[in-house]
Protein backbone atom coordinates (compact mmCIF):
# COMPACT_ATOMS: atom_id res chain seq x y z
CA UNK A 1 0.00 0.00 0.00
CA UNK A 2 1.27 3.40 -0.93
CA UNK A 3 2.18 5.73 1.90
CA UNK A 4 -0.13 8.71 2.27
CA UNK A 5 1.41 12.17 1.91
CA UNK A 6 -0.10 14.80 4.18
CA UNK A 7 0.71 18.48 3.61
CA UNK A 8 0.08 20.19 6.93
CA UNK A 9 -0.38 23.93 7.02
CA UNK A 10 -0.40 24.66 10.75
CA UNK A 11 2.43 22.82 12.45
CA UNK A 12 4.66 22.87 15.45
CA UNK A 13 7.81 20.93 14.56
CA UNK A 14 10.31 19.40 16.96
CA UNK A 15 13.56 18.07 15.55
CA UNK A 16 15.64 15.62 17.58
CA UNK A 17 19.22 15.05 16.42
CA UNK A 18 21.01 12.08 17.96
CA UNK A 19 24.84 12.29 17.93
CA UNK A 20 26.62 8.99 17.19
CA UNK A 21 28.39 7.41 20.14
CA UNK A 22 31.60 5.41 19.78
CA UNK A 23 30.84 1.72 19.31
CA UNK A 24 27.23 2.35 18.32
CA UNK A 25 25.73 2.58 14.82
CA UNK A 26 24.85 6.02 13.50
CA UNK A 27 21.31 7.11 14.30
CA UNK A 28 19.33 9.15 11.84
CA UNK A 29 17.82 12.52 12.58
CA UNK A 30 14.16 12.21 13.54
CA UNK A 31 11.58 14.85 12.70
CA UNK A 32 8.26 14.71 14.49
CA UNK A 33 5.39 16.95 13.45
CA UNK A 34 2.60 17.97 15.77
CA UNK A 35 -0.55 19.43 14.25
CA UNK A 36 -1.55 22.49 16.27
CA UNK A 37 -4.65 23.43 14.24
CA UNK A 38 -6.48 22.80 11.00
CA UNK A 39 -5.59 25.09 8.08
CA UNK A 40 -7.92 28.07 7.72
CA UNK A 41 -10.24 28.16 4.70
CA UNK A 42 -12.64 30.72 3.29
CA UNK A 43 -14.94 31.11 0.30
CA UNK A 44 -13.92 34.36 -1.40
CA UNK A 45 -16.36 34.11 -4.31
CA UNK A 46 -19.50 32.04 -4.92
CA UNK A 47 -21.63 32.05 -8.06
CA UNK A 48 -24.78 30.06 -7.30
CA UNK A 49 -27.76 29.68 -4.98
CA UNK A 50 -27.61 30.32 -1.25
CA UNK A 51 -28.74 26.72 -0.66
CA UNK A 52 -25.76 25.36 -2.62
CA UNK A 53 -23.35 27.60 -0.72
CA UNK A 54 -24.83 26.61 2.63
CA UNK A 55 -24.56 22.91 1.77
CA UNK A 56 -20.91 23.24 0.74
CA UNK A 57 -20.00 25.15 3.90
CA UNK A 58 -21.69 22.44 5.95
CA UNK A 59 -19.61 19.73 4.24
CA UNK A 60 -16.40 21.70 4.68
CA UNK A 61 -17.20 22.06 8.36
CA UNK A 62 -18.29 18.44 8.90
CA UNK A 63 -15.23 16.95 7.20
CA UNK A 64 -13.15 18.46 10.03
CA UNK A 65 -10.03 19.14 7.96
CA UNK A 66 -10.43 22.93 7.87
CA UNK A 67 -11.03 25.91 10.14
CA UNK A 68 -13.70 27.91 8.31
CA UNK A 69 -13.25 31.69 8.37
CA UNK A 70 -16.11 34.17 7.84
CA UNK A 71 -16.16 36.22 4.64
CA UNK A 72 -14.86 39.28 6.48
CA UNK A 73 -11.61 37.40 7.21
CA UNK A 74 -11.36 35.60 3.86
CA UNK A 75 -8.16 37.42 2.84
CA UNK A 76 -6.36 35.88 5.85
CA UNK A 77 -7.28 32.28 4.99
CA UNK A 78 -4.54 29.84 4.09
CA UNK A 79 -6.90 28.18 1.60
CA UNK A 80 -9.23 30.30 -0.54
CA UNK A 81 -12.02 29.02 -2.78
CA UNK A 82 -13.59 30.66 -5.80
CA UNK A 83 -16.71 28.67 -6.65
CA UNK A 84 -19.48 28.24 -9.16
CA UNK A 85 -22.52 25.97 -8.81
CA UNK A 86 -25.01 24.95 -11.48
CA UNK A 87 -27.93 22.52 -11.44
CA UNK A 88 -29.33 19.47 -13.30
CA UNK A 89 -27.16 17.73 -12.37
CA UNK A 90 -25.58 19.60 -9.48
CA UNK A 91 -22.04 20.62 -10.36
CA UNK A 92 -19.58 22.47 -8.14
CA UNK A 93 -16.51 23.98 -9.80
CA UNK A 94 -13.78 25.40 -7.58
CA UNK A 95 -10.51 27.19 -8.06
CA UNK A 96 -8.43 26.48 -4.98
CA UNK A 97 -5.60 28.75 -3.91
CA UNK A 98 -3.49 27.37 -1.05
CA UNK A 99 -0.44 28.85 0.63
CA UNK A 100 2.74 27.65 -1.00
CA UNK A 101 1.01 25.98 -3.95
CA UNK A 102 -0.10 27.08 -7.42
CA UNK A 103 -3.89 27.40 -7.85
CA UNK A 104 -5.72 24.28 -9.06
CA UNK A 105 -9.23 23.31 -10.16
CA UNK A 106 -11.59 20.76 -8.59
CA UNK A 107 -15.13 19.66 -9.42
CA UNK A 108 -17.91 17.70 -7.76
CA UNK A 109 -20.95 16.42 -9.64
CA UNK A 110 -24.04 14.44 -8.60
CA UNK A 111 -27.82 14.39 -9.05
CA UNK A 112 -28.09 15.07 -5.31
CA UNK A 113 -26.86 18.43 -3.98
CA UNK A 114 -25.41 16.96 -0.79
CA UNK A 115 -23.44 14.31 -2.64
CA UNK A 116 -22.14 16.83 -5.17
CA UNK A 117 -20.68 18.79 -2.26
CA UNK A 118 -19.14 15.57 -0.87
CA UNK A 119 -17.50 14.87 -4.22
CA UNK A 120 -16.02 18.38 -4.41
CA UNK A 121 -14.63 18.35 -0.87
CA UNK A 122 -13.18 14.88 -1.43
CA UNK A 123 -11.45 16.20 -4.57
CA UNK A 124 -10.00 19.14 -2.63
CA UNK A 125 -8.79 16.89 0.20
CA UNK A 126 -7.21 14.52 -2.31
CA UNK A 127 -5.33 17.35 -4.01
CA UNK A 128 -4.19 19.10 -0.82
CA UNK A 129 -3.47 16.16 1.50
CA UNK A 130 -3.66 13.03 -0.68
CA UNK A 131 -6.59 11.84 1.46
CA UNK A 132 -8.64 8.97 -0.03
CA UNK A 133 -12.35 9.46 -0.72
CA UNK A 134 -13.87 10.34 2.63
CA UNK A 135 -17.03 12.47 2.60
CA UNK A 136 -18.72 10.37 -0.09
CA UNK A 137 -18.20 7.08 1.77
CA UNK A 138 -21.12 5.83 3.85
CA UNK A 139 -21.23 4.86 7.52
CA UNK A 140 -23.15 1.65 8.29
CA UNK A 141 -24.79 1.38 11.71
CA UNK A 142 -27.37 -0.64 13.64
CA UNK A 143 -30.79 0.80 14.45
CA UNK A 144 -33.44 -0.89 16.63
CA UNK A 145 -36.81 -1.57 15.04
CA UNK A 146 -40.15 -3.01 16.05
CA UNK A 147 -40.56 -6.15 18.18
CA UNK A 148 -36.98 -5.97 19.46
CA UNK A 149 -35.60 -6.43 15.95
CA UNK A 150 -32.56 -4.58 14.58
CA UNK A 151 -31.65 -3.56 11.06
CA UNK A 152 -28.56 -2.06 9.43
CA UNK A 153 -28.74 1.39 7.86
CA UNK A 154 -26.17 3.80 6.44
CA UNK A 155 -25.66 7.55 6.23
CA UNK A 156 -22.99 10.11 5.34
CA UNK A 157 -20.69 11.90 7.78
CA UNK A 158 -23.24 14.69 8.31
CA UNK A 159 -26.06 12.23 9.02
CA UNK A 160 -27.77 12.83 5.67
CA UNK A 161 -28.72 10.29 3.01
CA UNK A 162 -29.98 7.60 5.36
CA UNK A 163 -30.54 4.30 3.55
CA UNK A 164 -31.61 0.86 4.71
CA UNK A 165 -29.19 -2.01 4.02
CA UNK A 166 -31.09 -4.93 5.60
CA UNK A 167 -34.77 -5.77 5.80
CA UNK A 168 -34.67 -9.16 7.50
CA UNK A 169 -37.31 -8.77 10.22
CA UNK A 170 -34.61 -10.23 12.43
CA UNK A 171 -31.67 -9.03 14.50
CA UNK A 172 -29.11 -7.79 11.99
CA UNK A 173 -25.99 -6.47 13.69
CA UNK A 174 -22.16 -6.22 13.71
CA UNK A 175 -21.65 -4.66 10.24
CA UNK A 176 -18.04 -4.84 9.01
CA UNK A 177 -16.52 -3.81 5.68
CA UNK A 178 -13.75 -5.63 3.84
CA UNK A 179 -13.56 -3.20 0.94
CA UNK A 180 -15.99 -0.55 -0.25
CA UNK A 181 -18.15 -3.03 -2.19
CA UNK A 182 -18.43 -5.81 0.41
CA UNK A 183 -20.02 -5.83 3.87
CA UNK A 184 -20.60 -8.69 6.32
CA UNK A 185 -22.94 -8.77 9.30
CA UNK A 186 -24.39 -11.16 11.88
CA UNK A 187 -28.04 -12.17 11.61
CA UNK A 188 -30.01 -13.78 14.43
CA UNK A 189 -33.22 -15.48 13.34
CA UNK A 190 -35.20 -18.49 14.57
CA UNK A 191 -32.77 -19.12 17.43
CA UNK A 192 -29.75 -19.44 15.10
CA UNK A 193 -26.87 -17.18 14.10
CA UNK A 194 -25.38 -16.75 10.66
CA UNK A 195 -22.92 -14.49 8.85
CA UNK A 196 -24.25 -12.72 5.77
CA UNK A 197 -22.15 -11.20 2.98
CA UNK A 198 -23.53 -8.15 1.17
CA UNK A 199 -22.54 -7.46 -2.45
CA UNK A 200 -23.05 -3.70 -2.40
CA UNK A 201 -22.69 -3.16 -6.16
CA UNK A 202 -25.24 -5.77 -7.18
CA UNK A 203 -27.36 -5.43 -4.01
CA UNK A 204 -27.25 -9.13 -3.28
CA UNK A 205 -26.83 -10.98 0.02
CA UNK A 206 -25.83 -14.55 0.84
CA UNK A 207 -25.09 -16.56 3.96
CA UNK A 208 -21.37 -17.40 4.21
CA UNK A 209 -21.26 -19.04 7.65
CA UNK A 210 -23.98 -20.99 9.42
CA UNK A 211 -22.14 -23.38 11.71
CA UNK A 212 -23.95 -24.91 14.65
CA UNK A 213 -23.76 -22.59 17.65
CA UNK A 214 -22.13 -19.18 17.55
CA UNK A 215 -21.39 -17.34 14.29
CA UNK A 216 -20.35 -13.78 15.13
CA UNK A 217 -17.71 -11.01 15.05
CA UNK A 218 -17.14 -11.46 11.33
CA UNK A 219 -14.45 -9.37 9.63
CA UNK A 220 -13.59 -9.43 5.92
CA UNK A 221 -9.98 -9.26 4.78
CA UNK A 222 -9.07 -6.15 2.73
CA UNK A 223 -9.17 -8.18 -0.51
CA UNK A 224 -12.52 -9.74 0.41
CA UNK A 225 -11.23 -13.32 0.05
CA UNK A 226 -11.08 -14.36 3.71
CA UNK A 227 -13.44 -14.09 6.66
CA UNK A 228 -12.21 -13.93 10.25
CA UNK A 229 -14.93 -14.83 12.75
CA UNK A 230 -15.77 -16.38 16.10
CA UNK A 231 -17.33 -19.87 16.14
CA UNK A 232 -18.33 -22.24 18.92
CA UNK A 233 -18.17 -25.56 17.09
CA UNK A 234 -17.17 -27.49 20.23
CA UNK A 235 -18.90 -25.24 22.78
CA UNK A 236 -15.83 -23.04 23.09
CA UNK A 237 -15.59 -19.64 21.44
CA UNK A 238 -12.52 -19.52 19.20
CA UNK A 239 -11.24 -17.64 16.20
CA UNK A 240 -11.33 -19.05 12.67
CA UNK A 241 -10.41 -17.82 9.21
CA UNK A 242 -12.59 -18.98 6.35
CA UNK A 243 -11.57 -19.02 2.69
CA UNK A 244 -14.78 -17.80 1.05
CA UNK A 245 -13.99 -19.25 -2.38
CA UNK A 246 -12.97 -22.71 -1.14
CA UNK A 247 -15.29 -22.78 1.86
CA UNK A 248 -12.51 -24.13 4.10
CA UNK A 249 -11.97 -23.00 7.69
CA UNK A 250 -8.67 -22.63 9.56
CA UNK A 251 -8.88 -22.68 13.35
CA UNK A 252 -6.60 -20.08 14.91
CA UNK A 253 -7.23 -20.52 18.66
CA UNK A 254 -8.20 -23.48 20.81
CA UNK A 255 -8.56 -22.83 24.52
CA UNK A 256 -11.12 -22.30 27.25
CA UNK A 257 -11.05 -18.53 26.87
CA UNK A 258 -13.34 -16.39 24.72
CA UNK A 259 -11.85 -14.83 21.58
CA UNK A 260 -13.80 -12.30 19.52
CA UNK A 261 -13.78 -9.04 17.54
CA UNK A 262 -11.03 -9.80 15.00
CA UNK A 263 -9.88 -7.05 12.64
CA UNK A 264 -7.33 -7.20 9.83
CA UNK A 265 -4.01 -5.41 9.42
CA UNK A 266 -3.67 -3.35 6.23
CA UNK A 267 -1.53 -6.05 4.58
CA UNK A 268 -4.06 -8.79 5.36
CA UNK A 269 -1.42 -10.91 7.12
CA UNK A 270 -2.20 -10.21 10.78
CA UNK A 271 -5.30 -10.10 12.97
CA UNK A 272 -5.94 -8.11 16.11
CA UNK A 273 -8.56 -9.63 18.40
CA UNK A 274 -9.97 -9.57 21.94
CA UNK A 275 -9.42 -12.35 24.48
CA UNK A 276 -10.13 -12.71 28.20
CA UNK A 277 -7.05 -14.89 28.86
CA UNK A 278 -5.85 -12.71 31.73
CA UNK A 279 -9.26 -12.37 33.34
CA UNK A 280 -10.44 -9.28 31.45
CA UNK A 281 -10.67 -8.42 27.74
CA UNK A 282 -7.31 -7.48 26.23
CA UNK A 283 -5.95 -7.02 22.70
CA UNK A 284 -3.78 -9.62 20.97
CA UNK A 285 -2.06 -9.99 17.60
CA UNK A 286 -2.02 -13.24 15.65
CA UNK A 287 -0.81 -14.22 12.14
CA UNK A 288 -3.78 -14.89 9.86
CA UNK A 289 -2.20 -18.23 8.92
CA UNK A 290 -1.99 -19.29 12.56
CA UNK A 291 0.65 -19.04 15.27
CA UNK A 292 1.12 -17.85 18.83
CA UNK A 293 -0.89 -14.79 19.95
CA UNK A 294 1.04 -11.78 21.23
CA UNK A 295 -0.55 -9.48 23.78
CA UNK A 296 -0.44 -5.76 23.06
CA UNK A 297 0.70 -3.50 25.90
CA UNK A 298 -2.37 -1.38 26.53
CA UNK A 299 -2.33 -1.22 30.33
CA UNK A 300 -4.36 -3.30 32.74
CA UNK A 301 -7.84 -1.99 31.95
CA UNK A 302 -10.44 -3.69 29.78
CA UNK A 303 -9.92 -3.21 26.01
CA UNK A 304 -12.56 -4.05 23.38
CA UNK A 305 -13.71 -3.32 19.80
CA UNK A 306 -10.41 -2.87 17.93
CA UNK A 307 -10.33 -1.44 14.40
CA UNK A 308 -7.23 -1.14 12.18
CA UNK A 309 -6.83 1.75 9.72
CA UNK A 310 -5.87 0.74 6.18
CA UNK A 311 -4.38 4.22 5.65
CA UNK A 312 -2.54 5.25 8.82
CA UNK A 313 -1.73 1.73 10.14
CA UNK A 314 -3.14 2.63 13.55
CA UNK A 315 -5.37 0.65 15.88
CA UNK A 316 -8.24 2.32 17.70
CA UNK A 317 -10.22 0.62 20.44
CA UNK A 318 -12.45 1.28 23.42
CA UNK A 319 -10.86 1.05 26.86
CA UNK A 320 -12.39 1.16 30.32
CA UNK A 321 -10.82 4.03 32.24
CA UNK A 322 -10.08 4.15 35.96
CA UNK A 323 -13.27 6.18 36.41
CA UNK A 324 -15.33 3.33 34.97
CA UNK A 325 -16.21 5.06 31.71
CA UNK A 326 -15.09 3.89 28.27
CA UNK A 327 -12.68 6.07 26.31
CA UNK A 328 -11.17 5.72 22.84
CA UNK A 329 -7.45 4.96 22.54
CA UNK A 330 -5.09 4.69 19.57
CA UNK A 331 -1.95 2.61 18.99
CA UNK A 332 0.46 3.55 16.19
CA UNK A 333 1.36 0.13 14.78
CA UNK A 334 4.27 1.57 12.81
CA UNK A 335 6.16 1.83 16.11
CA UNK A 336 8.01 -1.12 17.63
CA UNK A 337 6.41 -0.68 21.05
CA UNK A 338 3.31 1.47 20.54
CA UNK A 339 1.91 3.22 23.59
CA UNK A 340 -1.80 4.02 23.95
CA UNK A 341 -2.94 7.57 23.24
CA UNK A 342 -6.35 8.54 24.65
CA UNK A 343 -8.30 10.61 22.12
CA UNK A 344 -11.59 11.25 23.97
CA UNK A 345 -11.78 13.34 27.12
CA UNK A 346 -15.45 14.40 27.12
CA UNK A 347 -18.00 12.73 29.42
CA UNK A 348 -19.91 9.63 28.39
CA UNK A 349 -18.97 6.15 27.23
CA UNK A 350 -17.13 6.11 23.90
CA UNK A 351 -17.67 2.78 22.17
CA UNK A 352 -17.35 0.78 18.93
CA UNK A 353 -14.81 2.96 17.04
CA UNK A 354 -14.33 2.60 13.28
CA UNK A 355 -11.66 4.42 11.26
CA UNK A 356 -12.72 6.87 8.60
CA UNK A 357 -11.18 6.39 5.13
CA UNK A 358 -8.83 9.34 5.78
CA UNK A 359 -6.92 7.47 8.53
CA UNK A 360 -7.31 10.47 10.83
CA UNK A 361 -10.91 10.48 12.04
CA UNK A 362 -12.93 7.85 13.87
CA UNK A 363 -16.68 7.32 13.95
CA UNK A 364 -18.02 5.86 17.19
CA UNK A 365 -20.95 5.70 19.57
CA UNK A 366 -21.13 8.10 22.49
CA UNK A 367 -23.49 6.86 25.20
CA UNK A 368 -24.75 9.63 27.43
CA UNK A 369 -27.97 9.47 29.40
CA UNK A 370 -30.57 7.69 27.30
CA UNK A 371 -29.03 8.51 23.93
CA UNK A 372 -26.50 6.55 21.88
CA UNK A 373 -25.33 8.85 19.12
CA UNK A 374 -22.85 8.74 16.28
CA UNK A 375 -19.83 11.00 16.77
CA UNK A 376 -16.84 11.95 14.66
CA UNK A 377 -13.59 12.06 16.66
CA UNK A 378 -10.40 13.71 15.37
CA UNK A 379 -7.52 11.48 16.51
CA UNK A 380 -5.02 14.32 15.90
CA UNK A 381 -6.67 17.29 17.60
CA UNK A 382 -9.01 15.26 19.87
CA UNK A 383 -12.05 17.29 18.86
CA UNK A 384 -15.53 15.76 18.58
CA UNK A 385 -18.41 16.44 16.18
CA UNK A 386 -21.90 14.94 16.60
CA UNK A 387 -23.43 13.17 13.60
CA UNK A 388 -26.77 12.26 15.21
CA UNK A 389 -28.64 13.70 18.18
CA UNK A 390 -30.94 11.93 20.63
CA UNK A 391 -30.76 8.62 18.73
CA UNK A 392 -30.34 5.00 19.81
CA UNK A 393 -27.71 3.66 17.40
CA UNK A 394 -24.92 1.10 17.65
CA UNK A 395 -21.82 -0.41 16.00
CA UNK A 396 -20.88 2.06 13.23
CA UNK A 397 -18.59 0.92 10.41
CA UNK A 398 -17.20 3.40 7.87
CA UNK A 399 -16.90 2.25 4.27
CA UNK A 400 -13.23 2.02 3.23
CA UNK A 401 -11.93 4.23 0.44
CA UNK A 402 -10.72 1.28 -1.62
Amino acid sequence: MKKQRFILFSLLCWVAVTIPVAGQPNQQTTVTKYVSDNPSLAIVQFDGTEEAKKQLLNTLYKCDWFRILPEAQAAKAQIRLQLRHRETPHVYEAQVTASGQPPFLCTGQHENLNEASFELVDAILKKLFNVPAYCARRIAFVMPGQNNMKEIFSCFLDGSGQERITNNAAISTEPSWGHRNALVYTMARNNSLSIVLVDVLNKRQRVVSQSRGLNSSASLSPDGQFLALALSQDRRVDLYVKNLAAGKELRLTSDIHVESSPCWAPDGQTLCFVSDKVGKPQLYLLPAQGGKPKRLQTGGNECVSPDWSMVSNKLCYSSKSNSGQYVLAVLDMKQNNPMPQIITVAAGDWEAPSWAPDGRHVVCIRSSGRSRDLYLVDSWLKTITPISQGANLALPAWTPAF
